[in-house]
């Protein structure tokens, strides 16, 4: 059987970064192996947007700098919703009959999630970003 996801290597190489720009990434949490090692292709897109910030002028440190902040900052609100989630579906006592029900749900919702977050990331970035740009014009 294939083995799913990329090594380190492929995704080096699929990338077309460098070690350790990769490296980096992996260092500050953005990418993670599975516990086999291996990377999802995702993690290929999100490092290459790093590397389409870096070509227009981010320094290296301040965007690493940024994506620890970041990482440490999604894991808390992550936890969080996680525990919000379990208490709204009652998971104080369950058997591996109910884990094996409520996967499907927990799948279902983290789409959803995923949506409601990106778009608020992306609507207040946009939002902040010409405030900022517009205080800077004279």
């Amino acid at each position: 059987m294939a083995e799913e996801g990329l090594s380190r290597a492929e995704l080096i190489e699929v990338s077309g970064l460098m070690s350790e720009q990769v490296d980096l990434a992996i260092d500050a949490g953005l990418v993670i192996p599975d516990g086999f090692g291996r990377f999802k292709e995702d993690a290929v897109t999100m490092l290459q947007a790093g590397a389409a910030l870096v070509s227009v002028g981010v320094s290296v440190p301040d965007l690493a700098r940024l994506a620890v902040r970041h990482a440490r900052n999604v894991e808390a609100v992550v936890d969080e919703a996680v525990d919000l989630f379990l208490a709204a579906m009652g998971t104080e006592n369950l058997d591996s009959d109910d884990l094996e029900n409520l996967t499907p749900l927990v799948e279902a919702l983290v789409p959803q999630v995923v949506a409601l977050v990106g778009e608020h990331f992306r609507r207040t970035l946009l939002s902040r970003a010409a405030a900022r740009l517009a205080e800077r014009v004279q």
